[in-house]
């Protein structure tokens, strides 16, 4: 892990997994912008003073990806003028981020196994399923749209690690970052949210909870290069590839992925 990939937080306090994508270059060797494109958990929590820091970032847009009972149960708090755009990738919480240790433990009492085979039945569908697919195409046209200067996109789901991490997944290959500097970035949510995830595994073994309903939480509340490994592989062997899946299901144009490189790619 790089030093630079270790401080991509951009120091919001009352939410988790904030985090800058400006800075990443590209194979051209151009980088990303700051202020332009920001990956995150929910925005749930957010104190008075972090919605202000957010609206001071330039955020203009906060695009979420989750699901009507998430957001009906913890909804987003919105910083000023920032537009909000519900875009749910499933219609129900595939990815089990949001599921209680009580919903759990009737899954994963009897299978260690069950959180880590989830993690990847979830991330086929976000790639083949008719939801995700109108789900990223729709924040695709956000991203198009975000054309001020230092104006930022959020985009987000519970955890801001799975639909987020496929998010990021698109976007950043649209913009020509190698594939080796997008599984860092989305292996750093196991930095950033190491102490949260260590305190709930920890609260279930208090609990009772045994260690086949430990291990699924840590599988998905955590990410591991099987779940963006598996991912790509898919896309690789259904699609011919994340270039193909951008053109033919994204269905952006050279024009598109060129306006996209301009607005968000330094000069």
């Amino acid at each position: 892990m790089t030093k630079k990939l270790t401080n991509q937080l951009i120091g919001i306090t009352s939410g988790r997994n904030f985090r800058e994508l400006g800075g990443y270059e590209t194979l051209s060797g151009k980088k990303i912008k700051m202020h332009k494109l920001l990956r995150t958990g929910n925005l749930a929590d957010l104190s008075p003073f972090d919605k202000q820091f957010l609206t001071d970032y330039g955020v203009k847009y906060d695009v979420d990806f989750r699901s009507k009972e998430e957001v009906d149960n913890q909804p987003d708090r919105v910083p000023a003028g920032v537009e909000y755009i519900f875009d749910p990738v499933f219609s129900e919480d595939l990815t089990n981020s949001s599921k209680s240790i009580t919903d759990l433990d009737t899954q994963a009492r009897d299978d260690a196994d069950f959180g880590f085979n989830h993690m990847h039945y979830a991330y086929e569908d976000m790639i083949e399923s008719t939801s995700a697919q109108k789900a990223y195409r729709k924040f695709f046209d956000i991203l198009l749209k975000n054309t001020g200067k230092d104006e930022s996109v959020i985009f987000h789901c519970t955890a801001g690690k799975d639909r987020t991490g496929f998010g990021a997944l698109l976007i950043l290959s649209a913009l020509g970052v190698p594939l080796a500097t997008i599984k860092q970035d989305y292996l750093l949510t196991n930095i950033t949210t190491k102490d949260f995830v260590d305190s709930m595994v920890e609260h279930a073994r208090q609990n009772g909870k045994n260690d086949n309903v430990l291990q699924s939480i840590r599988d998905i509340q955590s990410v591991r290069s099987e779940y963006l490994d598996h991912a790509v592989k898919v896309l690789n062997d259904e699609y011919g590839g994340i270039n193909n899946y951008l053109r033919d299901v994204m269905k952006l144009s050279s024009a598109d992925i060129m306006k996209l490189r301009a607005i968000y790619l330094e000069d």
